[in-house]
């Protein structure tokens, strides 16, 4: 703790500090470092199968196009379902979802995640979840590209 904040290295290497708690961004850490600010976000959206297109769109619309997509199965707390197959019940507790992972610029992350809400909601359990997660750094194999260049 120094001067209200708790500081932790965030990567390897003495110049990647992170502070938190602290109210004011800037404020002196330990051994005269500043945080450093994440100027990129990571968005994770866990979603129904059958609304990836109208979030696809959703975000086209506010200027994202590149994401990963990947088919998953998990549960919350509708905790799977029971079926039928054949006459017999039996119950499915991992149900197939989609997971979109997206790396944008920090200023873009609220309108993003805004867009993913209203068109992966049904109003139903099950709709998903949005987690915004910072960025440290984003490399572009291709081209050596760091940063926002590279997404």
């Amino acid at each position: 703790m120094n001067n209200g904040c708790v500081v932790r290295p965030y990567r390897a290497g003495l110049d990647n500090w992170i502070q938190l708690g602290c109210e004011e961004p800037g404020m002196p850490i330990a051994g005269g470092y500043r945080a450093k600010k994440a100027t990129m976000k990571k968005i994770e959206a866990i979603i129904k199968p059958f609304k990836l297109e109208e979030v696809k769109d959703a975000l086209a619309e506010v200027g994202i196009e590149g994401m990963t997509v990947s088919e998953v199965k998990g549960f919350g707390r509708q905790k799977g379902h029971t079926e039928i197959y054949r006459g017999s019940e039996y119950t499915v507790d991992f149900l197939p979802k989609i997971k979109l992972e997206i790396a944008l610029p920090d200023d873009k992350a609220d309108t993003a995640a805004e867009a993913i809400t209203k068109s992966a909601k049904t109003g139903k359990i099950g709709d998903g979840k949005v987690f915004i997660l910072p960025v440290d750094n984003v490399i572009r194999i291709r081209t050596d590209e760091k940063g926002e260049e590279a997404i």
